[in-house]
């Protein structure tokens, strides 16, 4: 058994460097994970892009395109279209944001939806490439594959040491726990290639919105005046008994001055 042992502890000590360089894939079978073909790997780059938009419409449209645009996503469930973050202001301007993730299909839907209810002021694509962490991932994945199927090995050859089986099966269990969290790692990862993110703020008419501003303060002139009418009495609240203060030490001053220069004439 002493054997056996030392095979576990050799296992342990090369689970950081081993490689399954013969894997027609770099994910191990059931880990649950899409797998990733070394060939790809080394061909393609994997982006993930985020498209980003300003649309303009009437004031009184804005948030009927808000919600437009939370009923194209819903459509285009086929495509997993989920709305991320979704935010809308009616304050004195009325203004809207939305983002969702979806597949590039889904995207180009989304862009022709608001395209046609609204003028796109302007566009911008940015693009992150995961290529390094996906790629690292799957090796992570084939190493823990390759050295859980090296455990299970032991493990039968271990049936009738009870020692053996306790420690191998701890080994199998923090193997298996690795795996699970490389595999969502990598999930995830994917997930950004796979889609796109849309991020879109909805604003009203440069003119319009300008004019709103001014009838808007036209409109807030009274309430403005009354605050800033009770903030100068306020003002002046603080500022009596401090002025009186004031005029006191200089009569106090002013006194002491004429006696020192009554006192030094005397001298």
């Amino acid at each position: 058994m002493r054997r056996l042992f030392a095979a576990v502890l050799l296992l342990i000590a090369i689970q950081g460097c081993t490689k399954k360089d013969d894997a027609a894939n770099l994910v191990p079978p059931g880990s649950g994970a899409a797998p990733v073909a070394a060939d790809a790997l080394a061909q393609r780059r994997y982006l993930a892009i985020q498209n980003s938009i300003s649309v303009e419409v009437d004031e009184r449209k804005v948030a009927s395109l808000y919600e437009a645009g939370q009923q194209a996503c819903r459509d285009a469930s086929v495509d997993e279209c989920l709305v991320l973050e979704s935010r809308i202001s009616t304050g004195p301007l009325t203004t809207a944001s939305l983002k969702f993730r979806a597949k590039p299909s889904g995207i180009r839907k989304l862009l022709a939806a608001f395209s046609a209810n609204g003028t796109i002021k302007s566009q911008a694509t940015t693009a992150e490439d995961l290529s390094a962490p996906i790629a690292d991932t799957a090796k992570k994945l084939a190493m823990l594959g390759d050295y859980r199927s090296k455990l299970e090995g032991l493990l039968a050859r271990a049936s009738t040491d009870v020692d053996a089986l306790i420690k191998v099966n701890r080994e199998l269990a923090q193997v298996q726990s690795e795996l699970e969290s490389t595999t969502g790692t990598q999930s995830n990862l994917m997930r950004r290639v796979d889609t796109e993110i849309l991020v879109v703020s909805i604003a009203s008419l440069d003119g319009q919105s300008s004019w709103k501003l001014v009838t808007s303060a036209f409109s807030e002139f009274g309430a403005n005046l009354a605050r800033g009418t009770s903030s100068a009495i306020t003002g002046l609240a603080y500022l009596v008994p401090w002025s009186l203060a004031l005029v006191l030490f200089a009569w106090a001053g002013r006194k002491l001055w004429r006696m020192q220069r009554r006192t030094n004439r005397d001298a």
